[in-house]
This record gives C-alpha cells, structure tokens and sequence, in this order.
C-alpha cells in the first residue's frame, strides 16, 4: 500500500511517499521505496485555478512556477533552461496527479510534527530513500533528512546549491551536480555528479545505472550518489540525458 505525507513550509510544499516504483533504474520492479517531491505553493495554487475553472494545465507553465522549490537551479523553468529530466511527459503526468490527491485530501499540515516524523523514518528502515524526486532536497530539515538515511538500506540525492554556505551541511548526504571535472573540482569538500556531454571527458567513476554501463546495477543497489557520509569517496559521472 502507497503511503504519504505532506506539509507546508514558507512558500512550498513538501512531500515524502512510500510505494513501489516501476523504474527499473532506480530499483527492481515493485520494490517500496521512499522518495521525497518538493512543490512550490506557486505550482499546486495553479493546478487548483485550473481544476476550478476546468482548463488543462500546461508544462511549461507549471514548471515556470519553480523558483521557490527549484530556486536558481541552471536546468529550473523559472530562470534556467527548462531542460530537467523531470520536465517530461511522464513525470509531470506524475506530478499533477499528487497534487489533484493532495488537493483532494483538503487541508495540508501546515507542519511535520513528531509523530509524522517519526513515521517517515519507520517508512525508511532498510529501505531506498530516493531524495529529490522533484525539487530541491536541501529545502527539506538538516536534522530530517539525517534521521531518514540512519536506517535506510542506501540513499541517492542531489543538488544544485552547493556553491550557497546555506547548503554546506547536505555535503554529508547528497551529491553536488557538476556539469564538468572543472567545475566539480571547484566545489571544495563535495562529492559530485557529473552529468557531462560527449564532447566532454571525466574521470569520475561511470553510473552504473546509466546506459553506459548497460544499466549494471540500479541506484538502490549502487547507492554511491550518497555525499561524503554515504557509499563511495569519487565523483560519479553520467551523459546527459
């Protein structure tokens, strides 16, 4: 059974589900894991216009409304390219369908409280925990998301705000996403991410989840995109895609 909680904070909304996943790249077909999105209010506030008022929601309007869960990321639709990988078909059909739920259920806490805490880390025991499905993970609570990853059997997350010192922290969990060797070697105490193009070479050890590596293994297995507390002490690099 699909678990869920959801609540707001500032200016966006987060939520952390529990289910099985059906993406063979991130864990075998029907494994549960957890995976935490982060909506901007901007975002569930237009898919709620548009259901009152029976029009379609448009992609590239709802991705424009990121600039409080995606904040200056370079592949944002507020202020980058609009080029994310969860910018597709497939994932906003996903992520309109969680905030139509949300927004059925009626009014979100407008808080994670102790006992909603604690379920979310009983959800993670020997579990994948997938941070950053959609949104920025470093917006979600330090001290949660270290609660979280203490009894997961592994752990994935990224981030585009390890230049800001706000971030420093998440460097013990999540991956700097570097666009080249250069740049992830500019990013001091990092691991990085390096999601590169063909014209470009890394050093950094190949994603074995990746269609380089013929999909190997899967990132629950893998688990090296985990920062400098997790699995792993190299960069880890992938083609775009």
């Amino acid at each position: 059974m699909n678990k869920r909680i959801a609540w707001t904070d500032g200016r966006n909304t987060f939520v952390i589900r529990k289910g099985n996943t059906t993406n063979a790249k991130i864990a075998p077909p029907n494994t549960p894991v957890v995976q935490t999105y982060t909506f901007s209010n901007e975002q569930i506030d237009y898919v709620k216009a548009c259901e009152s008022a029976g029009c379609k929601v448009d992609l590239k309007q709802f991705f424009s409304l990121d600039g409080a869960n995606c904040l200056d990321c370079p592949l944002s639709g507020n202020s980058g390219t609009g080029k994310c990988y969860t910018h597709k078909y497939m994932q906003f059909s996903g992520f309109l369908s969680m905030i139509r739920s949300l927004l059925k259920q009626g009014d979100i806490p407008t808080r994670l409280d102790a006992e909603m805490r604690a379920e979310v880390c009983k959800w993670c025991e020997d579990t994948y925990v997938r941070f950053g499905t959609y949104g920025e993970p470093s917006l979600l609570p330090i001290d949660l998301v270290g609660d979280m990853v203490l009894g997961a059997s592994s752990w994935t997350g990224y981030t585009h705000q390890a230049r800001k010192q706000w971030a420093t922290a998440y460097k013990a969990f999540f991956m700097a996403s570097a666009h080249s060797d250069r740049e992830a070697i500019s990013l001091t105490g990092w691991r990085s991410f390096v999601a590169h193009d063909r014209t470009q070479a890394s050093d950094a050890v190949q994603c074995p989840a990746s269609k380089e590596s013929d999909y190997a293994s899967n990132c629950a297995k893998c688990g090296l995109c985990s920062g400098i507390a997790g699995k792993g002490r190299k960069n880890v690099k992938i083609l775009i895609h």
